[in-house]
């Protein structure tokens, strides 16, 4: 019976703690609603609402740059990233949304497939991760990074 309880135990913390991280409390599911708005919007390529959805002083450093770059430059070319391509689907897999007052961070894998100028379908995998802060009542993004996940093609 010891040993029973012994091999039980880790199995029950372990099953508890996932219970625990799968629930969000109503302000993080506001910070994942927002992430969601992020890609319908980058999906039907409305720039301006796109656009409206970062923080005038945000910085982010997306994977596929040089360099960090502001809002000047997501204004300048909203949908870089899958420029040459068009969106198909994108499935979303939160891993944290951590919040501090007024600001939020959010991690997540997103699997991207889309259409190539060819014709043929594309899938990439990245890593996402934004800071979004409360001001007004509204989440704007003001910092964030992305960077290819494991197993993209």
């Amino acid at each position: 019976m010891p040993k029973f309880v012994i091999s039980f135990f880790p199995l029950l913390v372990a099953t508890l703690c996932f219970a625990q991280e799968s629930k969000r409390s109503p302000e993080q599911e506001q910070v994942w609603n927002m992430e969601e708005k992020y890609w319908q919007v980058f999906k039907a390529r409305d720039g301006a609402g796109y656009i409206a959805l970062w923080d005038e002083n945000f910085v982010g450093w997306p994977y596929s740059l040089q360099s960090p770059i502001g809002k000047d430059v997501i204004r300048a070319n909203p949908f870089g990233l899958l420029e040459d391509r068009v969106l198909k689907s994108v499935q979303l897999e939160p891993k944290s949304i951590q919040l501090f007052k007024d600001v939020a961070i959010t991690y997540y894998v997103a699997v991207i497939k889309y259409f190539r100028k060819d014709g043929s379908i594309g899938t990439e995998a990245l890593r996402f991760s934004h800071i979004w802060r409360r001001t007004n009542g509204a989440w704007l993004i003001i910092g964030g990074m992305s960077a290819p996940a494991q197993g993209s093609k």
